[in-house]
């Protein structure tokens, strides 16, 4: 297996999210101007953050993570998280932007340009399982782009106002996507040099990686690889990790 850079943006100011995670006590913080940072928030006794690191350690192809946090909030980081990612491994910390896309660019900036791998997670999707980090870096290995998702099993309406139905969509080969997504280094990199030429708003990396031409495979996920935008969320993934979660892999 190529070794690999993980990338977890975690700069979101969650606005939706409500529930208030740790207070950084740097003083430059002020939890008064900038909203509860969803990857900081407590799951289990422990932050959401550590929780998605413990997810990458056991991959021995992972030989960086880099970890995009509120500007306010790297030294922080630096400090509460330490070499959670192993001794042998480098564990960055960098300011991110103000937008998802601008995060994982400043990432890739720091990023060690010889690994072969690129995956990025989202920090707060912290039940993401290893055998599925596993396949969609073998297939990025193999086609270059892989992305987890999930099929749609649900009706889906169309409601262009937010209160009428204008149709109802097929939902065949409709799939939601989630993370990891893993890409060959120089695909992903090219990507993003090449951002800026995209049209409309990018909702995730692979999004530029299609608008390239490149083939971008899907790989099944699981429906509890949550990722947490609301405190409903945050409980729904406690249940699972009290009720065992990852029930196959133990």
């Amino acid at each position: 297996m190529p070794t690999a850079t993980v990338i977890l943006p975690a700069a979101g100011r969650g606005l939706r999210f409500a529930a208030p995670g740790p207070t950084p006590p740097d003083s430059t913080w002020s939890a008064a101007e900038e909203p509860a940072t969803k990857a900081f928030a407590p799951l289990a006794g422990r932050p959401v953050l550590a929780h998605t690191l413990d997810c990458f350690r056991p991959l021995e192809a992972v030989g960086e993570v880099v970890v995009p946090v509120p500007p306010q909030a790297v030294l922080w980081a630096r400090r509460t998280f330490g070499d959670s990612v192993g001794p042998k491994r480098r564990l960055v910390f960098v300011a991110g932007g103000a937008e998802r896309i601008e995060s994982v660019a400043e990432a890739l900036k720091a990023s060690d340009t010889s690994t072969e791998l690129v995956v990025i997670h989202d920090a707060v999707r912290p039940l993401i399982r290893r055998a599925v980090i596993e396949e969609a870096m073998r297939v990025a290995i193999e086609h270059g782009a892989a992305v987890v998702g999930r099929p749609v099993d649900h009706t889906v309406k169309r409601v262009p106002d937010g209160r009428r139905v204008a149709e109802t969509m097929p939902r065949e080969g409709l799939w939601v996507a989630q993370t990891p997504q893993v890409f060959r280094r120089e695909i992903i990199t090219q990507a993003y040099a090449r951002r800026g030429q995209v049209i409309g708003n990018v909702t995730d990396d692979a999004q530029l990686v299609e608008a390239m031409g490149y083939r971008v495979m899907m790989v099944r996920g699981d429906a509890a690889n949550l990722k947490i935008t609301t405190p409903e969320d945050l409980r729904l993934c406690e249940a699972l990790l009290a009720a065992g979660w990852p029930f196959e892999e133990r």
